[in-house]
């Protein structure tokens, strides 16, 4: 015969221990209300306290994790005191993954941009030395072009005179 449940009795002290919880909140003024559910100094849901402080054996931790009835009972007067809920750290670890990986992303494009950079420059830097050497060849051109138009013009005048063999 299977053993029963001990979830009901844990809910049943649960609800006594955040009820009392509950009212001490409550009865705070308005304006200076202090969470009075075990809190983390991050402000968590001490869930190790709240099972120690309903009488629950360090095995019987994990039922305020695994049960719904019982974590979303915690989670909603967690709430109503502004203090985040059993399993924030998992959904905080969750974010930080999937942070963590867009960063990841984003340096791995920023670093092939980076090299993407460095290898225009480095083409660009090649294209203007060839450029400055074509400037250079296209103005020795020139002043060649312009000696053997002033030959032929020499020629053409009869100043100059060739003796071909």
């Amino acid at each position: 015969m299977a053993r029963p449940s001990v979830i009901p009795a844990v809910r049943e002290r649960l609800e006594l221990y955040l009820e009392e919880l509950e009212t001490a909140y409550l009865s705070q003024p308005d304006g200076n209300r202090v969470a009075t559910i075990p809190a983390t100094p991050d402000g968590k849901v001490n869930v190790t306290a709240v099972a120690k402080a309903i009488g629950l054996t360090k095995g019987q931790v994990k039922y305020l994790h695994e049960h719904p009835e019982l974590y979303n009972l915690v989670n909603l007067f967690a709430e109503g005191q502004y203090l985040n809920p059993i399993g924030a750290r998992l959904l905080q670890e969750a974010g930080d993954k999937v942070l963590k990986a867009r960063m990841v992303r984003q340096a791995q494009s920023a670093n092939a941009s980076a090299q993407a950079a460095v290898e225009a420059q480095a083409a660009t830097g090649e294209l203007l030395e060839k450029l400055k050497d074509a400037v250079v060849e296209i103005e020795s051109l020139k002043a060649e072009n312009m000696r053997l138009k002033a030959q032929l013009d020499q020629i053409h005048s009869g100043l100059l005179v060739r003796v071909v063999d």
